[in-house]
């Protein structure tokens, strides 16, 4: 053998494939692409969670207007309401006509709320929502049941801002 056999291609670069691999320029990639799926996801994470602080709570009822309110932030506390024809809801669960049973109904879903709150600066509170057109004998049985059995105090009423405000 020769002398450049022990030394051949030391100096150079040698490029080598190894096993029968030859490059293929035309084949297919099969490989799982994630990185769209995860910005897809994100953005929609995104949005439902701006849509959570967007959407209204308990059940929609067309509210009286006020020029004076407080800026007090919401505490997550219960939401009872009343609608113009008297039945009542807590949170969007129908109750019924406001009467004995449908109290004491509201009573035991409040109190459920109460024992696993959301913020516990919520406990003992309640925000009720009666629509404009309700006539004041389908809210009174609820502020009375409120105050003489369920022994609140508090009782946060919802408004509408008026046009002139917003």
């Amino acid at each position: 053998m020769s002398a450049r056999s022990g030394t051949a291609g030391k100096g150079k670069r040698r490029w080598r494939l190894t096993g029968n691999k030859k490059p293929h320029v035309d084949r297919v990639n099969s490989d799982i692409n994630v990185t769209p799926l995860v910005d897809v996801m994100l953005v929609l994470l995104i949005i439902f969670m701006l849509m959570t602080l967007v959407m209204g709570r308990g059940h929609d009822v067309q509210l009286p207007g006020a020029k004076n309110y407080s800026q007090e932030k919401d505490k997550m506390q219960p939401v009872v309401t009343v609608e113009r024809d008297g039945i009542l809801y807590v949170e969007k669960n129908k109750l019924g006509p406001v009467d004995e049973s449908s109290l004491k109904e509201m009573q035991s879903q409040v109190e459920a709320i109460w024992k696993a709150p959301k913020n516990p600066e919520g406990v003992g509170r309640v925000y009720l929502k009666a629509d404009l057109k309700a006539t004041y004998d389908k809210v009174y049985p609820v502020l009375e049941y409120m105050n003489k059995v369920m022994l609140m105090s508090n009782v946060d009423l919802a408004i509408a801002k008026d046009a002139e405000d917003k």
